[in-house]
């Protein structure tokens, strides 16, 4: 009797619970497979409209303002880049036009992550360090730069240190002298201190399980076939409960029969094949999203451990953005390991800094030098200003934006405005622009054209609705809910199964 109640409660969690997670388990397998080829979908976009409400664009928010930087020939010049591209201003923000001949036209090529104008003898460069490599604008249309590296891998930050223009990707750092013809980049050696074993966080090498890029390519295919089974699990669970369901009601089916009983085999077949890799895959998944990401965000593991891990180059994955000090005369390099500081000339190993500044574990949005010994970062944890002279970290908060009071969120900064070492604006992933002075005469206008016409790669709105932030507008905060249930419903669905198998097994 015993063994026939406990047998009852695991159909009944497997088949209730399988039931409710049916779309979610559907959804999450088909939207794993698809974002984990990038590649094969950046090409593709839909118009930005057809988001729910919270994604429309307002007010340069939404990462659609991520850097800017002013003319110093001519104070009405203001550039603007980020998910829109890059937009050029004549009057000081009152109008941008887009900046488009030459640029990528797939909406997921043209994020714009960093702009430079870059000051030559008699003239400025604008620079543009985007998702799809590094170009230059020169007579009225962009022109990528002619490099392996720099011409297809993402470009994360750009900067000028006297006469040279240096490129950063996740990995290295390249330099080019300016000169009148097109700059021609080479590699810039960044040795570093190793003396102690770097550590990364949790959180980033558990993404790394979910999508298995951990084993590089082999390991993304081997969990898209496992996303494949999934799917596969959930059609024949689904045709398994509908015969079973027909045959209560005295309904008869051309699905009973052989049909039934041959999937009925491969559901318990796959099903026991594919159980661990499930687990795992749901379990890292819950893991690296609120509310559960909380625990585990302040722990860590050897770097050795991520994929691309590279003995001869410590910077592998993990370069994010970069500055220049004067005063010290050293590079400030912000990674997802820390924070690390050395000579440009490589005369000495870069090391690592350790101040505990507040960065968010998304990294950091904003890192660029204000005066010859100050920071200003920004992350969703802030805007703050570090002065390394006297090691102080000072807060920077939004004043009334223009008529709209700001009751002290906490700015989820994903970029700003600085004018000759003034920090004037920062842009808030929600809000969009929000001005750092009281009386502030600056207030760029993000064109119309932005909110009308915009459109949102394939891939970022798979990713979207991948981690179930898309319900935000219908459900609010409770979004944040979705995928820990969905994983846990999911580990329960598993967990159960594997039971009733053994069982069966046994008799």
């Amino acid at each position: 009797m015993r063994k026939t109640r406990f047998s009852s409660i695991l159909q009944w969690l497997h088949k209730y619970f399988g039931l409710l997670a049916l779309i979610y388990c559907v959804w999450m397998a088909l939207s794993g497979i698809l974002l984990n080829h990038p590649q094969l979908l950046k090409k593709y976009s839909l118009p930005n409209q057809i988001m729910p409400t919270n994604y429309q664009y307002h007010n340069w928010n939404r990462m659609s303002w991520r850097d800017a930087v002013f003319s110093t020939h001519h104070d009405n010049i203001l550039y603007v880049g980020g998910k829109e591209g890059v937009w050029q201003s004549l009057d000081q923000g009152k109008s941008f036009k887009p900046l488009a001949p030459g640029f990528p036209t797939a909406a997921y090529d043209q994020d714009t992550y960093s702009l430079l104008l870059a000051a030559g003898q008699d003239q400025e460069t604008l620079y543009a360090g985007t998702k799809s490599g590094l170009f230059y604008w020169q007579e009225e249309s962009w022109h990528r730069i002619d490099h392996p590296v720099l011409k297809a891998k993402a470009v994360v930050d750009l900067l000028q240190i006297g006469n040279r223009i240096l490129a950063f990707t996740d990995s290295n750092a390249y330099q080019a002298v300016i000169h009148n013809g097109p700059p021609v980049f080479t590699p810039l050696a960044l040795s570093r201190d190793q003396s102690q074993d770097p550590v990364v966080p949790l959180f980033r090498w558990l993404l790394k399980i979910h999508d298995g890029s951990i084993f590089g390519l082999w390991g993304r295919i081997f969990v898209d076939f496992i996303g494949l089974m999934l799917f596969l699990l959930c059609f024949s669970g689904a045709l398994i409960w509908y015969v079973l369901w027909r045959k209560r009601r005295r309904r008869p089916t051309f699905l009973a029969g052989k049909i039934f009983a041959y999937n009925f085999r491969w559901h318990l077949k796959l099903g026991i094949i594919s159980a661990l890799f499930i687990a795992i895959i749901a379990l890292s998944g819950a893991l690296v999203r609120p509310p559960l990401l909380i625990a585990i965000i302040r722990l860590t593991v050897p770097a050795k451990l991520m994929p691309g891990t590279n003995a001869n180059n410590p910077w592998s994955g993990q370069i994010q953005r970069a500055a220049y000090l004067k005063a010290k005369k050293k590079l400030i390099i912000a990674s997802k390991q820390g924070l690390f500081s050395g000579p440009v000339d490589g005369t000495a190993s870069f090391t690592k800094i350790p101040e505990a500044l507040p960065i968010h574990g998304m990294g950091a949005m904003v890192f660029e030098a204000v005066d010859d010994h100050s920071l200003l970062i920004g992350s969703f944890s802030g805007l703050y200003i570090w002065d390394t002279s006297n090691r102080m970290v000072m807060q920077l908060k939004s004043k009334a934006s223009w008529g709209k009071p700001d009751w002290g969120r906490p700015t989820m900064v994903t970029g700003a405005a600085v004018y000759q070492g003034q920090p004037l604006l920062v842009a808030d992933y929600e809000d969009g622009l929000k001005p750092l002075r009281r009386h502030l005469q600056l207030h760029p206008a993000m064109p119309a054209e932005i909110r009308s016409q915009s459109r949102i790669s394939l891939w970022n709105a798979l990713f979207e609705l991948h981690n179930g932030r898309i319900f935000e507008q219908f459900i609010g905060p409770l979004y944040w809910l979705i995928v820990p249930l969905g994983g846990i419903s999911l580990l329960i669905i598993i967990f159960s199964g594997t039971l009733i198998w053994i069982r069966r097994r046994r008799r």
